[in-house]
């Protein structure tokens, strides 16, 4: 097939090449350059008469801006045009070319911009001139001199300032202005004199300037430079089209040549292409023959299928169903007919031939993976994978078992062994708890008691100290002066305290997670009740954390049952945990009750407007030790115990938070059922 091709392509890149000689041997575009010169030259000319209009607008005679107005237009339609028809050629010369247009018509939009702030500066010259010769002629009528203020030395200066408008002139005018405005009363037609006399003396040197660089413009330079590069261009094109014709007339040749080449062996080809066609006939006949005992060989393969209980699928190289036996339509419960055609990913969601799992894999064992039936459900599966070919094709086959009943022994199997383990933990931690306890308990008996009997005398002794500074003066009392110890011991007294009650408390709930959990007397109380209580015992940490603190308790809530006093410490721990978890005073605290009836169950929650919980934290929060404030004290008991109380009233703890914004504890009991 290339050799078949290759002729072709030659000839075909052969024909290309005259064609794309055959164009650029065309001489250059005579019309475009012509069009180039003529636009160039009513340029110059439109440009020349743009200038007339200026100056004449400058003196004063030119009675309206409409011819400067269509000069600008015209000369900007020129530069468009002539930008243009420099684009059809881009590199080389042409790209000189394209540069030369861009930067005449720069020029040119730069000179007409200056042209436009020109028109506005000279028409308010001009009116303001025209309002002051108005204005001064009214103040000085022929013939009178009993004018209250005389305005010849400005008229004079103005005249000066007119002819040649110097700093000098300009000083002259202001100081006479300054003079006229300090009349007392000051006349309307003084005010009108005034404005425009200022408005000259600012506007007319700014004209003069822009004037100035409009004539400084570098018209003429760029448009000689447009005229150099048009010229070069030109040049360059003629150059390259005589040599695209020697190129031309060579190709030619070289085409003809190659043509008479391929007609010699084109000739050789069809004698060697009718013996190729015997032999093909007679593989053509081979093949039916192979495909005849390829059949036979398919149908015993599919008797040996049929009969196994295990789901065997066959798939080709596109991972598509090409086979399938009875075992698969009794484990995922497709038909034959359904199935063929299917993709494996629907039987095996996410299965793909990895190198672990490929069939050409000599290492590969069998791989578990879930199946999906029919009716969406899934189960474990283990497969078997081989591989075999048929012609160019890859097949894989899969040998597929269910073992699900196998998963479910397993599965229970592990449980127990996860709860024996949890059980052996617990135990070998209860014991482990009561001991420490017990070693820490006795001396932290002593430290809270002698920090006591420390706190009470230090308040004895520190009369008798003062009174002793103020007859002898400031003592080293511990290796630091009085006066800062006076002030520094009864706060290292009360962190002794407080941090042995902190023991005391850790010690009381390791002792009360650890112990075994007994019955609680079954009474009716009100979850209202329980809540006010653990709010009066927190009062003063309420106080000290939060200046939001709400409480809503509904009214005719039904009564619980169980043991109001382990309520309590369930209010009281989600209530600390959610003020200390505020990050100032200012954020808010709320604790609610209110019933369901339709589930006959009471809801108490709490909610804050701390920093938050992580949502990977929210399913660990009543793991034992489990805390997220290790660095203020905390031990990570408090919320399990709180969940143990809330199981043992047949209850249910749950939280919800976003970080930022807050946590809500939501604890749901039961209701009392009444006895008969």
């Amino acid at each position: 097939m290339a050799n078949v091709w290759k002729p072709i392509l030659i000839i075909s890149s052969l024909l290309l090449a005259l064609t794309y000689l055959w164009l650029k041997s065309t001489p250059p575009d005579l019309d475009r350059r012509n069009r180039l010169q003529e636009t160039l030259r009513v340029i110059e000319l439109r440009e020349a008469e743009l200038m007339r209009d200026i100056l004449l607008a400058r003196a004063g005679l030119l009675p309206n801006y409409d011819a400067l107005t269509l000069a600008g237009h015209e000369l900007l339609r020129l530069a468009n045009s002539l930008k243009t028809d420099s684009r059809p050629v881009v590199s080389g010369t042409g790209q000189n070319l394209a540069k030369s247009a861009d930067a005449l018509a720069t020029v040119l939009q730069d000179k007409l911009a200056k042209a436009e702030y020109f028109k506005s500066d000279n028409a308010l010259l001009r009116n303001s001139v025209m309002y002051f010769n108005l204005v001064g002629k009214a103040l000085n009528p022929r013939g009178k001199s009993d004018t209250p203020a005389q305005t010849g030395p400005l008229w004079q200066a103005m005249f000066s300032f007119m002819a040649t408008p110097d700093p000098e002139s300009a000083q002259a005018i202001q100081g006479e202005l300054n003079r006229l405005a300090k009349l007392k009363p000051l006349p309307k037609d003084y005010r009108i004199l005034l404005a425009h006399g200022g408005l000259i003396v600012k506007v007319l040197p700014k004209l003069d300037e822009l004037l100035r660089d409009i004539i400084d413009t570098p018209i003429t330079a760029a448009v000689d430079d447009f005229q150099i590069a048009l010229n070069s261009h030109g040049s360059a094109a003629e150059d390259r089209a005589k040599t695209h014709r020697l190129w031309l007339y060579l190709v030619a040749v070289v085409l003809v040549g190659y043509v008479i080449y391929q007609f010699l062996r084109l000739r050789k080809y069809t004698l060697d292409l009718r013996r190729a066609h015997s032999h093909l006939q007679q593989e053509i006949v081979e093949r039916q023959h192979a495909e005849v005992a390829l059949r036979d060989s398919e149908e015993q393969l599919c008797a040996i299928t049929e009969s196994a209980h295990e789901a065997i699928v066959s798939v080709n190289s596109y991972k598509t169903i090409v086979s399938w036996n009875r075992g698969a339509t009794a484990m995922f419960g497709y038909t034959r007919d359904n199935a063929l055609g299917m993709p494996l990913v629907q039987l095996l969601p996410g299965f793909t031939f990895t190198d672990g799992n490929s069939p050409l894999n000599p290492n590969r064992t069998a791989l578990e993976w879930v199946g999906r039936r029919q009716d969406g459900s899934e189960f474990p599966l283990e497969l078997s994978i081989s591989s075999w070919v048929r012609g160019e094709d890859v097949y894989v086959t899969a040998i597929i078992r269910d073992i699900s009943t196998r998963k479910q022994l397993e599965e229970t199997a592990r449980q127990q062994e996860l709860k024996l383990i949890q059980a052996n933990k617990m135990t070998a931690l209860g014991t482990l708890v009561a001991g420490v306890a017990h070693e820490i308990n006795n001396p932290n008996q002593l430290i809270l008691m002698n920090s006591s009997l420390l706190e009470d005398s230090w308040g004895d002794a520190q009369e008798i100290l003062d009174d002793h500074v103020q007859d002898a003066g400031d003592f080293s009392l511990g290796g630091l002066p009085y006066s800062e110890m006076r002030t520094a011991l009864p706060v290292l007294i009360h962190d002794i305290k407080d941090g042995a009650k902190r023991i005391e408390r850790i010690v009381a709930d390791l002792k009360h997670f650890s112990r075994p959990q007994v019955a609680c007397t079954q009474v009716q109380f009100s979850l209202n009740e329980a809540v006010e209580c653990a709010v009066r015992l927190l009062n003063h940490l309420i106080t000290r954390k939060s200046g939001h603190f709400t409480m809503q308790l509904a009214d005719g809530l039904p009564l619980l049952s169980g043991d109001p006093q382990q309520i309590e410490q369930v209010v009281v721990n989600l209530l600390v945990n959610a003020l200390e978890a505020l990050p100032d005073p200012s954020c808010a605290v709320a604790i609610t009750t209110f019933p369901l009836p339709e589930s006959q169950k009471v809801c108490l929650e709490v909610r804050d407007e701390g920093c938050g919980i992580a949502a990977e934290h929210l399913t660990q929060l009543c793991d034992p030790f489990f805390t997220t404030k290790q660095g203020s004290g905390g031990t990570g008991l408090g919320l399990a115990i709180t969940a143990s109380l809330v199981r043992a009233h047949a209850g249910r703890l749950s939280f919800s938070s976003a970080a930022g914004k807050g946590t809500r504890a939501r604890v749901v009991f039961p209701v009392s059922t009444p006895r008969l």
